[in-house]
């Protein structure tokens, strides 16, 4: 779904990702994941920063929180606090998976 970017950084976080490949039929996805894959792919492919992104309606926690979940950029803080998804039981990687599915 994505490729590995060699060390770059943008907006103050490193960037993971070279490119996110969206699913063909993302109907099917739920709307949270859908607005999910939506970020990553506008940080990522398009190169939009996360201001612009949260212009489009979201706010930049959870602009930050997306590209986090779905491995776009690097954590930064000392001790990768638990997003909201995983504190309700979630792991990152069964989040990650899910995405796949």
């Amino acid at each position: 779904m994505s490729e590995v970017s060699p060390t770059k950084t943008r907006d103050g976080f490193r960037v993971l990702q070279t490119r996110v490949e969206l699913p063909f039929d993302n109907a099917a996805l739920d709307p949270e994941l859908q607005t999910d894959l939506l970020i990553c792919h506008l940080f990522v492919n398009d190169g939009r920063s996360i201001e612009a992104i949260a212009r489009i309606g979201l706010d930049r926690e959870r602009v930050v929180e997306a590209l986090l979940e779905h491995g776009a950029i690097q954590d930064r803080r000392q001790r990768p606090a638990r997003t909201p998804r995983e504190r309700s039981g979630f792991s990152r990687e069964q989040i990650t998976s899910r995405k796949t599915a």
